[in-house]
């Protein structure tokens, strides 16, 4: 049976260091995503997810996780900052995921949810008219997952940000507003959007009624 946050927190400070394996093991490939994402490199993300667990542990054992929220998502918010951090450290200039709003002036309307994504996929013919579009086609969760993913590498870091979060992550919009520090309405307004994007791409390839469940 598996244990409960609480339960894993009580082992870890009653001594059983160990069992903070569970955690690691849980949350390692969905937070390396998202240190990816921001960081753009392999070498450097490994390197942001261990200082982020270090900080986990340390937060446990000291108590100042105080189970206000879920692990995962105090977790998240702990990855998220020390990616920034890291990223700001590395590059010499500012993360942002504010700056560059759906309305500011190097942003042509939805126009940058589409078009990397395109350009690449176009080179090899992967979503041209050579495809059979009949409902007969049968979805894999696998592909779904390939194409979600390729379209999240594609987009503007202020979309790819939130949709690694909600996709990946399996956060809710909520938590999503938390870690962030963004209004609840942008969160909601930037998935609604990409995911309306990422409808038109999924829909050259499947039918509406077998996409349903992923986007």
């Amino acid at each position: 049976m598996s244990l409960s946050d609480s339960e894993i927190i009580k082992k870890i400070n009653e001594g059983d260091t160990s069992s903070f394996r569970i955690i690691v093991d849980e949350l390692k490939d969905k937070a390396l995503s998202l240190t990816m994402k921001i960081l753009r490199s392999r070498e450097d993300a490994e390197d942001c997810l261990q200082e982020s667990f270090l900080k986990l542990f340390r937060s446990i054992t000291s108590g100042k996780f105080e189970e206000r929220s879920k692990l995962s998502t105090y977790f998240y918010t702990i990855v998220y900052n020390t990616a920034v951090d890291n990223y700001k450290k590395l590059k010499s200039r500012r993360f942002s995921i504010v700056s560059i709003d759906v309305e500011g002036s190097s942003f042509e309307e939805g126009d940058d949810l589409l078009r990397k994504y395109y350009d690449a996929k176009i080179e090899k013919n992967e979503f041209d008219d050579k495809y059979d579009l009949s409902t007969e086609s049968k979805i894999s969760e696998s592909e779904i997952k390939q194409i979600i993913s390729d379209y999240i590498n594609s987009i503007p870091e202020q979309y790819s940000v939130i949709l690694t979060m909600f996709y990946i992550n399996d956060l809710s919009h909520d938590e999503i507003a938390e870690i962030l520090r963004l209004p609840l309405g942008t969160v909601k307004n930037r998935i609604f959007r990409a995911k309306n994007k990422l409808k038109e791409i999924i829909l050259k390839k499947f039918s509406e009624e077998e996409i349903l469940q992923y986007v």
